[in-house]
């Protein structure tokens, strides 16, 4: 798929043609689907891959986004946070995969100092992994962490009480 699209782009360019990738409505499943178009025919290719779990959303909330396309259930855990930074109290969307399939996933909000010490462990709800290993869940962030902006603050999934985990930045802002 990337040497297609590369391939595409760079006979576009010389072409005088434009490379578009299409975007899902929100709260629908995103389709892969790459349009190249250059003089004469277009040309659309529709890549078949996972599809991405539903929202799992907070209570009284709308879903912000939806899970990542890409890593297979063996590959090692990823997490994508949409926002990825905002105060106290944003409501985000993570989105995992990698995890084992049906498993039970902790969501925590994590702060570290140097050498990766942790000076705040949070929990900030359980979700389960679909039949693929992915997930995708609304969480809020503390809103009493306002203290801690200057630091390193992630947002973390393990799964069960293994050693599968994953973390992801969360730009805690002041």
């Amino acid at each position: 798929m990337t040497a297609l699209v590369g391939v595409a782009t760079l006979g576009a360019g010389f072409a005088g043609g434009y490379l578009s990738q299409s975007r899902p409505a929100p709260g629908s499943r995103p389709q892969p689907t790459v349009t190249v178009a250059v003089p004469g025919p277009t040309v659309t290719v529709t890549v078949p891959g996972p599809t991405a779990p539903a929202v799992d959303t907070l209570p009284g909330g709308a879903p912000t986004g939806g899970a990542p396309t890409g890593p297979r259930p063996s590959a090692a855990p990823a997490l994508l946070a949409s926002p990825d930074s905002g105060r106290g109290g944003t409501r985000t969307v993570l989105s995992g995969q990698g995890f084992p399939p049906g498993a039970m996933v902790r969501v925590s909000f994590v702060v570290k100092g140097e050498n990766d010490v942790e000076y705040l462990h949070r929990d900030l709800r359980d979700t389960a992994s679909d039949a693929a290993g992915a997930f995708s869940v609304e969480v809020a962030v503390p809103s009493d962490l306002d203290g801690y902006a200057d630091r390193n603050t992630y947002l973390r999934a393990r799964a069960g009480t293994g050693a599968v985990l994953a973390e992801t930045v969360f730009d805690l802002l002041p």
